[in-house]
């Protein structure tokens, strides 16, 4: 999960404006960073951390 993080981060923003999505199609770099965010959430929460 850390190298998944890491490796996000050095992509930067503009590497996720505009990046389709497999189930939402086209994203903002706004969009991208809410839905991993939700979605990291929801595993921490999921396991208790």
């Amino acid at each position: 999960m850390i190298g998944f993080i890491l490796k996000t981060q050095e992509l930067g923003a503009d590497y996720f404006d505009g990046k389709e999505s497999h189930s939402f199609g086209k994203l903002t770099e706004k969009e991208w960073n809410n839905t991993f965010y939700k979605h990291l959430d929801h595993h921490l929460t999921q396991f208790g951390v």
